[in-house]
């Protein structure tokens, strides 16, 4: 496959660590932050017991505690939807600590990706229009409907597997953290029926759960129009491998000479 397909993938799937970066540098006193308030889909009524207090804290506080928790999460599932390298994409990914990964990578322009990742092996099957677009027309009838499976360390599939290494993601936390500009906090809120707070900074928005775990629940990106959605932590992933009839191992196709993926 080429290259820049792996590496779109890999940006998408470094959104979340990323957005948590940008809003988690402040070294000022959260002068900006807001209020927090009843909001038209606040969930008013609501057992306060349950609550974690964040939304009274400071920005910088709820945005370490959020990072805080995705960095201790053994396992999470992301969905973005939005614009990489100049063109839309969407990924909806669950991984856990352990490297084990199941999801699917859609583009208009190439088509879509089914990936499953248990360990050091990987398996990957295209649609017709994704095989057609990134491989000769002889492997594409070969591989349509079929996994190619080998693995992490393979070229032809690193690049499709990176995104799903949430060790890798908890361990870039942290590194961008440089920056001096004041988080806000808005009012609370709801995100899929959750309540939760929303920090900004460098164009960025968190919004954070204010009951339960303070886990970071959706991130948006006002530059590009990016939205990453973060569920089911630490549940199961569901990654199994597939049956050996519908796998096509990549070693055997390239020596088979079907070297156009």
């Amino acid at each position: 496959m080429k290259r820049k397909h792996g590496i779109a993938m890999t940006a998408v799937g470094m959104a979340a660590v990323l957005g948590l970066s940008a809003c988690g540098s402040d070294s000022k006193d959260d002068k900006g932050d807001k209020k927090p308030a009843k909001s038209a889909d606040s969930a008013p009524g609501k057992d306060t017991a349950s609550g974690n207090g964040v939304e009274k804290l400071s920005g910088k506080e709820i945005s370490d505690k959020a990072k805080t928790e995705l960095k201790n999460a053994g396992s999470l599932r992301f969905k973005v939807s939005g614009s990489k390298n100049g063109e839309q994409m969407k990924v909806d990914l669950a991984m856990d600590k352990q490297g084990n990964c199941a999801g699917t990578i859609a583009t208009p322009t190439s088509g879509s990706a089914e990936v499953i990742k248990l360990g050091d092996k990987v398996w990957l099957k295209a649609d017709e229009k994704m095989w057609t677009s990134k491989a000769n027309p002889q492997a594409a009838e070969l591989l349509k409907g079929r996994y190619v499976s080998g693995p992490t360390s393979e070229p032809k599939l690193s690049g499709m597997t990176k995104a799903c290494n949430l060790a890798a993601m908890q361990a870039q936390m942290g590194q961008d953290d440089s920056g001096t500009e004041t988080i806000t906090k808005g009012a609370v809120t709801t995100v899929d029926g959750q309540q939760a707070v929303p920090i900004s900074a460098k164009g960025t928005t968190i919004s954070v759960a204010t009951t339960g775990k303070p886990y970071p629940l959706k991130i948006e990106d006002t530059k590009d129009g990016t939205v990453t959605t973060l569920t089911d932590w630490d549940k199961p992933v569901p990654a199994k491998a597939p049956p050996a009839d519908q796998t096509i191992d990549i070693t055997k196709l390239q020596k088979s000479g079907q070297q156009g993926l």
